[in-house]
């Protein structure tokens, strides 16, 4: 088994749910756009970060358990491995705190639903 995946694929990935999020976002009228959005917009960056460790060879999955499942990293752990690979033009820290917020959204979307108005959040 590759324990680093494979950058390319990862990255092409990325760029296609990066798109599709884009794409249902600039529908004018859609039910559960901004939850959509959302959803594809993290799978995007999770995948793009994966792909930055896969290509600097940082394993994207956790240790192997007896029993278990190989798991892939989470995209908050994603995040703390890959901080030190982001170009020094962007700032980590800022990235980091927009992506905790849209993860807190995606969640919510995902697992229960957001109120009416969250999605200024997303506008902003």
């Amino acid at each position: 088994m590759n324990r680093y995946g494979s950058y390319r694929k990862l990255l092409c990935n990325s760029i296609a749910a990066m798109s599709a999020a884009i794409e249902i976002y600039n529908k004018p009228k859609m039910d559960y756009r901004d939850e959509c959005s959302v959803i594809l917009l993290i799978n995007a960056w999770e995948l793009l970060l994966k792909a930055t460790l896969s290509k600097n060879k940082e394993p994207i999955y956790y240790p192997k358990k007896r029993n278990q499942p190989y798991r892939t990293l989470t995209i908050s752990d994603a995040l703390k491995k890959a901080q030190d690979l982001f170009p020094s033009n962007i700032d980590c820290q800022s990235t980091a705190r927009n992506l905790e917020c849209l993860i807190t959204y995606r969640d919510q979307a995902i697992h229960f639903y957001n109120e009416p108005g969250f999605g200024v959040m997303i506008y902003t």
